[in-house]
């Protein structure tokens, strides 16, 4: 290799030399980012395993807190994933928007003291004060329903109509 790189002219020379520089820059390069994406893979695995850690080191005193928490709520207020359903439409009736509403159930969450139900529950074309009536009607019923997520767009063609889309749930005590 040596023989062949002196055999060369010397512009010939400089070529081979750029040429490999370059290549060996973008090598580098690659193994760069390569080495940083691990690096980053390898940090998001520990803070996710340094936190999941906690909780197991808290699970104790969390199955003791929920304990007492559980005592303190009554089951006949606590709502399945049907009754949870149930309850959305009848304030929905109460207040007038039921015609506008959609509903669905995303599912059960299940742990040794309770369950936590969910649905997913719109309101279309809405205007602002039997959205904002809606929601004082459901936050009556807290700690045993509640909002985890909310969304709100604004109808293009009448900019007073809103669409809530909600993600509520429920508590049911398990006994």
């Amino acid at each position: 290799m040596k023989a062949f790189f002196f055999s060369r002219h010397s512009r010939e020379k400089v070529l081979l030399t750029a040429l490999l520089a370059l290549v060996a820059v973008v090598w580098l390069l690659r193994v760069g980012r390569s080495s940083r994406e691990l690096w980053l893979e390898w940090r998001t695995a520990a803070a996710t395993l340094a936190t999941q850690q906690q909780w197991i080191d808290n699970r104790a005193n969390i199955e003791v807190a929920a304990a007492k928490a559980i005592e303190h709520l009554d089951p006949a207020r606590a709502f399945s994933s049907p009754q949870l359903l149930g309850e959305l439409s009848t304030i929905a009736d109460k207040i007038g928007v039921r015609a506008n509403t959609t509903s669905e159930i995303i599912g059960t969450d299940r742990t040794s003291l309770f369950s936590i139900n969910s649905v997913q529950f719109s309101l279309r074309n809405t205007d602002w004060d039997s959205l904002k009536r809606f929601y004082l009607e459901l936050s009556q019923r807290s700690p045993y329903i509640g909002i985890e997520q909310f969304s709100l767009t604004v109808n293009p063609a009448n900019p007073t109509l809103l669409t809530a889309t909600l993600r509520v749930s429920s508590v049911e005590i398990v006994r």
